[in-house]
């Protein structure tokens, strides 16, 4: 650590005189820093994919949440608007080390609108005050900048490509509390192309994609805030009817719904982790994760 920091030390201060900063850097402050945190650090550094193989021998269950968006998935995403790695389901075992088959149930977390952060294609952007209620209503900004996300409807065409690409066993879908209020709630179903043509699958071309403007199904909304109900049959009717309508156009079922941020505020379905039973999901029982 020592031979490391003297040889980078004068380069950075090269870099910050010609910013204008004349600080200095002290070495042995930082090594001693470095040595202090590194020391707190230890205990929790190991060789992660023997690790999680021998959990896996050991029958034991392990979780992998992934920190972005599917469509940000520098392989399947809306290239070039993408992250650098691969941010979908399919990141799990180059990042692990843990073979495909090794791994088991997929749950796709899913908003009941849509956001996208950055430039990109966003077919069902709401540039009005009705996609800034949504991002008023859900905190939709950025945690370290403030900056404002991108808010819109809720679109199938992209969730569908995700679920697809993600193999979605269930969907999780959260802050479904921030559309209450709204008179109306639309669902996008197809893309139609500025030639005419209606997609209903998800088109690989960015380009192609910002030429695309949303086909809309309309929901009544509802009044009702609902964030302290505790299973779906507490739910307006309107809002179960949304639902169910996620569900049937996405092929894939609801396990979980939340409600507000608190981990009380989520509920799941009772009868089987996984199903594919349209009555067991919606608008079947739920019960508090």
């Amino acid at each position: 650590m020592r031979t490391h920091l003297e040889k980078i030390a004068p380069l950075r201060l090269e870099e910050l005189k010609v910013a204008g900063n004349d600080s200095t850097i002290d070495t042995e402050a930082l090594l001693a820093d470095l040595t202090t945190l590194g020391e707190r650090l230890r205990p929790y550094i190991t060789d992660t994919t023997w690790l999680l193989h021998d959990r896996v021998n050991e029958k034991r269950s392990l979780l992998f949440e992934g920190a972005n968006a599917c469509l940000l998935d520098v392989d399947h995403g809306t290239y070039p608007f993408v992250t650098s790695s691969n941010a979908s389901a399919l990141g799990i075992s180059p990042g692990t080390g843990l073979p495909a088959k090794t791994l088991g149930r997929v749950v796709g977390v899913v908003k009941a609108y849509s956001t996208r952060v950055g430039g990109g294609p966003f077919p069902t952007e709401l540039d009005d005050a009705t996609g800034d209620r949504i991002r008023d209503r859900g905190r939709e900004y950025g945690t370290t900048t403030g900056r404002p996300r991108r808010c819109g409807w809720i679109d199938l065409v992209a969730l569908r490509y995700a679920a697809m690409v993600c193999g979605a066993d269930s969907l999780a879908i959260t802050l479904l509390d921030v559309l209450s209020g709204f008179d109306e709630i639309r669902l996008c179903t197809n893309y139609k192309t500025a030639s005419g043509e209606i997609l209903d699958r998800f088109p690989p071309d960015a380009r192609l994609l910002e030429e695309c403007t949303p086909v809309y199904e309309s929901h009544p909304g509802w009044a009702e805030e609902i964030d302290q109900c505790k299973s779906i049959s507490e739910l307006p009717p309107a809002c179960q009817s949304y639902l169910k309508s996620l569900q049937s156009h996405l092929g894939v079922p609801i396990e979980f719904i939340s409600v507000g941020p608190d981990r009380r505020q989520t509920m799941r379905c009772p009868q089987k982790q996984s199903c594919r039973d349209e009555s067991c999901c919606v608008p079947g029982p739920l019960e508090n994760a």
